[in-house]
C-alpha cells in the first residue's frame, strides 16, 4: 500500500538524520533534507560549521555519502551544505549554540543573555529560554531558571505558533537541560487582534476595491467613446475622399463634353 511506503520513507529520513547527527556532532549538525528523484537522491545538510562536514579535501563529505549509499540503500547520494537564512531567529541553531557553549565551558547566564539578546534585536514577538540542572556547582541542589521577553502561548491551539527546541548537554559541572520557545516576527495571537482596527482595514479596503472598478469602468467608457469617436473620422475622412474624387471625376466628364 501507498500509506506503507511513505511511513517507510519517512522512517529512512529520521533514521539518516539521527545517524547524521551523530556522525557529525563536532559540525553542529542543524538538520537535513532528502529529496528523491528517480535518477539521484539529494541530501541537504544544515550545520554551523559546513567546514568541518566538507573535511580536508571533501574527505568528510565522500566518507558520509558512501556510508549512506551503503546504510540506508540510496543509489546516486548527492550531498549539499544548506544556508541557514536567519541565524539569530531559527530555533534549532540557537540552542545547538548555547548547548555547545555551556558544554565547552562558558557560564550558562552568560550564554543564555546572549541568546535572548540575539532574538530580541532579530525581531522576535517573544522568546522564553528554562535552563535545569546542575547549575549552581557541583554537589549542589538542581534548580531551574527562566528567562524570558515579549509574548508567548504555552496551551491551546495557538502555542502550535510556538517554535519549540530542548537539548541536553554535559559540562563538567553535571547534566543541563536547555528549553527555548520563540514566537517568530510576523506572528499575531487571537487575542491580540485589534477588532475596530480590524473592520476599519476592511473597510478601507472595500472602499480601495470599489474606487478601482469605478476608475476601471470609467476607463473602459472613455476606452470606447475613443473608439467611435476613432470610427467617426475615418467614415469622415472616407466621404470627404469619395466626394472630391466623384468632384474631379465630375470636372473630368465637364472638359470632355466641352
Amino acid at each position: 500500500m501507498k500509506e506503507n511506503i511513505f511511513v517507510k520513507e519517512k522512517i529512512k529520513r529520521l533514521s539518516i538524520k539521527k545517524y547524521l547527527s551523530e556522525k557529525i556532532s563536532s559540525a553542529g549538525f542543524i538538520d537535513v533534507e532528502v529529496a528523491k528523484s528517480p535518477v539521484s537522491t539529494r541530501v541537504i545538510i544544515y550545520a554551523l560549521k559546513p567546514g568541518f562536514v566538507i573535511g580536508k579535501s571533501g574527505a568528510n563529505i565522500r566518507s558520509l555519502t558512501e556510508d549512506i549509499e551503503k546504510d540506508f540503500g540510496l543509489n546516486k547520494v548527492h550531498i549539499e551544505i544548506g544556508e541557514i537564512p536567519n541565524k539569530d531567529l531559527d530555533p534549532k541553531v540557537i540552542i545547538e549554540n548555547i548547548a555547545n557553549d555551556i558544554g565547552r565551558g562558558i557560564a550558562w547566564k552568560n550564554t543564555v543573555y546572549k541568546a535572548m539578546k540575539q532574538m530580541k534585536n532579530a525581531g522576535a514577538v517573544g522568546a522564553e529560554i528554562v535552563v535545569k540542572g546542575n547549575t549552581a556547582g557541583k554537589g549542589q541542589r538542581k534548580r531551574s531558571s527562566r528567562y524570558h521577553f515579549g509574548y508567548l502561548k504555552k496551551a491551546g491551539y495557538q502555542k502550535s505558533l510556538v517554535a519549540f527546541e530542548k537539548r541536553t548537554t554535559y559540562p563538567g559541572l553535571g547534566t543541563i537541560g536547555v528549553r527555548l520557545r520563540i514566537v517568530h516576527p510576523g506572528t499575531v495571537f487571537s487575542d491580540k487582534i485589534d477588532i475596530k482596527e480590524l473592520a476599519h482595514n476592511f473597510k478601507l479596503k472595500r472602499e480601495e476595491k470599489r474606487l478601482e472598478e469605478r476608475s476601471q469602468e470609467i476607463e473602459t467608457a472613455q476606452k470606447e467613446q475613443n473608439e467611435v469617436a476613432e470610427k467617426k473620422e475615418k467614415v469622415k475622412k472616407e466621404t470627404k475622399k469619395r466626394v472630391v474624387k466623384k468632384e474631379k471625376d465630375l470636372s473630368t466628364d465637364v472638359e470632355i463634353n466641352n
